[in-house]
C-alpha cells in the first residue's frame, strides 16, 4: 500500500483535513459534550481547578490516587471556572492529537479519521471520553505525543534530533502516566514495537527505554508526596490497593470477554485485526496498525489479573479506552485499505472519509446545565453557605454555582472528597442541610457539630429541600496533629 503519485486531491487534501477537525471540533464544543452526563464525580475535579484543594493534595482526583489533576492544574491556572469552559480545553486538547498522528501516519485526512472516528462511531466512547470524571481523553492526547516522540527517539537521523525527542517522550509519558499508571503498559508496548519498527539496537534504544524509566519514576514520586501529604494533613492515605486475583481468573476472563462484547469493543477490534494480513501493507503502515490493536487490548489483561476491577463489577467504563482505540484500528485499517484499492484516487478517497466523518460526529447540546445551575443559583447567599447533604446532592450544585458561593460537605458516613471543608462547621456558621436530615426538634448533628434549624423557608433543590441552619458547636477536628 504504497503512496500514490500526487494529484489535485493530494494538494487539496491537507485543506480538507483541517475544515474537518474544525467541523468536528465546533460540533463536539458545545456544552459538556455530545452525550451530556453530569454528576458529584465529574463535579469533584471542577471544584478542585476552581482552587479547591491545595498542596499536594491536588495532585491526584481527590482521595484516589489513581487519575491525575495535571488538566484540571492547567485549567486552574488559566482561571476557567465553570464545566462548559473545560470542556472547551478538553475538545482543543483531543483536536492537538491530530499534530503527532499526521506526522505519524503520513497523511492529515488519516490522521482526523483515526482520532476522531471512535467518538462518532462508539456511543461508549462518546459518553465517557467528555466526563470531568473520567481520564480517558488525557490518555489519548498523552500517548499520541507519546507515540510520535517515541518515533523520534528511536529513528531521527541526528543525535540532537533523537535526544530531543527523548526529552519531549518524558515530558509526554509523565504526563500520560500521572493520568494514569496504566498508561506505562501501554507505553512499554508502544515502545518495542517502535523499536522493532526503527530496527534500533540497544545504544540507539537507550534514549527512549531511559526517558520511559524516569517517567516511570516521576510518577512514583507523585504518589510518594500525594500519600505523604495526606497522612501528615489528614491521618490517612488513599491509596488504591490492588493486587493479583487470585481463584477468579478464570471468571474474569468470561466476565472481561461478556463487558467488551456488550460494551462494542470486540467486533472494531476483531474488523482492525483482520486487515493486517491483507496484501499490500507497507511494514510501516503494518506496525502503525499494530501500535493502534495494542492500545486497544493491553488493558483488557490487567481487568482479567487485578481484583480491583472485579470488585467493581468490570464498569463499562473501564472499556472505554480499549473501545476508543479498538475504534481507531478499525478506522486506520479500513482507510488505508479503501484508499490503496482506489490507486491514485486515494487522497479523494480519504478526503471523502472525512466529509463523513463531519456528516455523522454528534452535535453537543448546546446548555444541557442550565436548569441545574439556576437551581444552584438560588442557593446562593450574600455569603458562602455550606452545602451538606449526601455525596449525590452537594458536588454538583457547588461546582454549578458561582466560585465558593456554595462549599460542599457530604452527611456523616459518606465519602468527603475534600477533608478539610469539615473544619468549616464553625459556631455562627450558616449552612444548607439536606431537610431528609433534620431532626424533629429542628435539629442535627454531623461530623460532631450541632446545628439548629433558623427561621427562614426551606429552599428547593434538584428533587430535594434544604433547610438553613446555623452552627452552634464546632465540628470535629481532621487530621493527627488537631
Amino acid at each position: 500500500m504504497g503512496r500514490a503519485e500526487p494529484t489535485p486531491w493530494t494538494r487539496l487534501e491537507p485543506w480538507a483535513a483541517l475544515l474537518a477537525l474544525l467541523g468536528c471540533a465546533l460540533k463536539l464544543a458545545r456544552g459538556i459534550g455530545p452525550d451530556p452526563f453530569f454528576n458529584s464525580d465529574c463535579a469533584v475535579p471542577l471544584l478542585l481547578m476552581r482552587g479547591l484543594g491545595d498542596g499536594p493534595f491536588t495532585l491526584f482526583y481527590p482521595r484516589q490516587d489513581r487519575y491525575g489533576m495535571w488538566p484540571f492544574l492547567v485549567a486552574r491556572w488559566l482561571h476557567l471556572g465553570t464545566p462548559e469552559a473545560f470542556h472547551v480545553l478538553s475538545v482543543l486538547a483531543l483536536c492537538s492529537a491530530a499534530i503527532p498522528l499526521w506526522r505519524l501516519l503520513g497523511s492529515p485526512a488519516l490522521a482526523v479519521v483515526t482520532l476522531l472516528a471512535p467518538v462518532a462511531l462508539g456511543r461508549l466512547v462518546a459518553w465517557n471520553t467528555f466526563q470531568a470524571g473520567q481520564p480517558y481523553l488525557w490518555q489519548v492526547v498523552t500517548l499520541c505525543w507519546a507515540w510520535w516522540a517515541c518515533r523520534g527517539a528511536l529513528g531521527a537521523s541526528t543525535r540532537r534530533a533523537r535526544l530531543l525527542a527523548a526529552l519531549g517522550l518524558l515530558v509526554a509519558a509523565a504526563l500520560s502516566a500521572w493520568i494514569s499508571v496504566v498508561s506505562l503498559l501501554a507505553l512499554l508496548g508502544l515502545l518495542v514495537l517502535e523499536a522493532v519498527r526503527a530496527r534500533a539496537g540497544p545504544p540507539r534504544g537507550a534514549g527512549a527505554f531511559s526517558a520511559l524509566g524516569l517517567a516511570t519514576l516521576f510518577e512514583a514520586q507523585l504518589h510518594r508526596l500525594y500519600n505523604a501529604f495526606c497522612k501528615r494533613r489528614f491521618g490517612e492515605r488513599f491509596i488504591t490497593v490492588m493486587h493479583l486475583d487470585r481463584g477468579n481468573l478464570g471468571s474474569n476472563l468470561g466476565a472481561v470477554a461478556a463487558v467488551a462484547w456488550r460494551e462494542g469493543v470486540v467486533i472494531p477490534l476483531l474488523l482492525g485485526t483482520a486487515l493486517l494480513p491483507l496484501p499490500g501493507w507497507t511494514r510501516s503502515r503494518r506496525i502503525d496498525q499494530l501500535v493502534l490493536l495494542w492500545l486497544a487490548t493491553c488493558c483488557l489483561p490487567v481487568f482479567v489479573v487485578v481484583d480491583h476491577f472485579r470488585e467493581n463489577f468490570f464498569a463499562g467504563r473501564y472499556f472505554s479506552f480499549p473501545a476508543y482505540w479498538a475504534f481507531a484500528a478499525a478506522a486506520h485499517g479500513g482507510l488505508v485499505l479503501l484508499a490503496a484499492l482506489a490507486g491514485a484516487l486515494g487522497p479523494g478517497v480519504r478526503c471523502l472519509a472525512l466529509a463523513l466523518l463531519v456528516l455523522v460526529m454528534p452535535t453537543s447540546p448546546r446548555d444541557p446545565l442550565a436548569e441545574r445551575r439556576a437551581a444552584a443559583q438560588a442557593l446562593v447567599g450574600p455569603e458562602p453557605r455550606l452545602l451538606l447533604g449526601d455525596y449525590w446532592d452537594v458536588y454538583v450544585p457547588a461546582a454549578l454555582a458561582p466560585s465558593g458561593a456554595l462549599v460542599p460537605l457530604p452527611k456523616e458516613g459518606d465519602l468527603n472528597r475534600f477533608p478539610l471543608v469539615q473544619d468549616a462547621l464553625r459556631p455562627g456558621r450558616i449552612v444548607l442541610l439536606a431537610c431528609a436530615l433534620d431532626g424533629p426538634a429542628g435539629t442535627a448533628r454531623q461530623h460532631g457539630a450541632l446545628l439548629r434549624r433558623t427561621a427562614a423557608p426551606a429552599l428547593p433543590g434538584e428533587n430535594m429541600s434544604w433547610c438553613p441552619h446555623t452552627v452552634e458547636t464546632p465540628a470535629r477536628p481532621i487530621g493527627p496533629s488537631r
